[in-house]
């Protein structure tokens, strides 16, 4: 059985489609922690409206993402947590295919399927269900972000090896979070589209303005990495150099260049 942990702060345009494709599930052996992280929208009573026992609302003063996570977790009454956010969709086989891997591959503790941007734009050359045991976290992710928080699975103990996720970041939690799992476990990973990451709601993170201290990329080192570890780093600072200079935050893209020592020239 799963426990599918959703935080949840202003999204009342989104959050009922969020809900309905969990509920939408073939595979139904699950819980919704939904964590309510001090909205001040409709969203809490859009997510009242529904009438399932299986979806539990916790309520916690506003503490960002990351906290509301680690309530969802460690409220999660099941071994295996899902993630999913308030505003991105699952389609039907998302936790079929999940169970089915877990299933065939007894042994591993951290799952994941694959995923469609909302712009219809696919990480993937093609959905062919090709299942992969990936052993190095940091190869793959150099190639493309594959572990999306939407489409994980991990259990429950995974996070007392790893820990939780860091309260003072706001962005890039999940990478740090997925860095750390990386340089421990191997991931089982299907090439099995089942989500949709929703580019375009309310409330996104990725459309406000860069607080670099709230950002994991402010907090990256290469002490004590491998080779590919280190590559890996310096892709995620170089291209947030290029995403800062494109919005034109000419502040923030120097202060990570000095802090690196990146000459842009």
């Amino acid at each position: 059985m799963f426990s599918i942990v959703i935080p949840l702060y202003n999204k009342e345009q989104s959050v009922t489609n969020t809900l309905q494709s969990v509920l939408n599930q073939t595979f139904t052996e699950f819980e919704v922690v939904i964590v309510n992280d001090g909205s001040t929208d409709n969203s809490v009573e859009k997510v009242e409206a529904f009438n399932d026992p299986r979806i539990r609302l916790i309520h916690q003063a506003n503490a960002g993402v990351s906290a509301a996570r680690n309530k969802g977790i460690k409220e999660a009454n099941y071994e295996w947590i899902a993630f999913l956010d308030a505003d991105d969709l699952w389609m039907e086989d998302h936790l079929s295919t999940l169970n089915e891997m877990i299933e065939n591959y007894p042994d591993h503790k951290a799952f994941c399927n694959s995923y469609l941007l909302s712009s219809k734009r696919s990480n993937l050359s093609l959905d062919n269900d090709e299942v992969k045991i990936i052993d190095d976290y940091f190869v793959e992710a150099i190639k493309y972000h594959f572990f999306w928080t939407g489409v994980v699975c991990l259990h429950k103990s995974l996070f007392e090896k790893v820990g939780y996720f860091n309260t003072k970041l706001s962005r890039g939690e999940d990478l740090d979070v997925w860095m750390r799992i990386g340089r421990y476990y191997s991931i089982i990973w299907r090439n099995r589209i089942t989500a949709i990451y929703n580019q375009e709601t309310e409330n996104k993170a990725t459309k406000k303005k860069t607080n670099l201290e709230n950002s994991i990329v402010f907090y990256l080192d290469f002490k004590s990495k491998n080779r590919n570890e280190i590559k890996y780093i310096k892709q995620i600072v170089i291209g947030k150099i290029k995403s800062l200079l494109y919005q034109k935050e000419f502040k923030s893209a120097m202060k990570l260049c000095l802090k690196y020592n990146i000459k842009l020239l």
